[in-house]
């Protein structure tokens, strides 16, 4: 592996600061442009494309389940506000009751 410390033979070109300009002595590869260009692929195109169409599948999925269960909880609201309703009615007869039979 090369190192990056100047070379003390003297005979490397030197810069400013009196640092090494070879590059490969600093252990960087440098390469020509058209090495990192990444051109998709046909391939890559479909397969994103169905990457996402699951992605919308999902998402579309789950805004059904929190849209079901939304409505749930809001049936599920207002039955426990008639059943506590029909609770305190109850109540109120049996105390009626009992006030009745008191007075017997």
């Amino acid at each position: 592996m090369p190192s990056s410390r100047p070379d003390k033979t003297g005979t490397k070109k030197r810069c400013k600061d009196n640092e090494p300009c070879d590059f490969a002595q600093l252990g960087l590869d440098f390469s020509a442009a058209p090495e990192y260009s990444n051109v998709p692929r046909k391939e890559t195109e479909i397969m994103n494309h169905e990457l996402f169409e699951t992605l919308e599948n999902k998402v579309n999925g789950l805004l059904e389940k929190y849209n079901a269960l939304k409505d749930e909880n809001a049936r599920l609201v207002e039955e426990n506000e008639r059943l506590q309703n029909e609770r305190e009615g109850l109540k109120s007869r049996v105390d009626s009751i009992l006030g009745k039979l008191e007075g017997i």
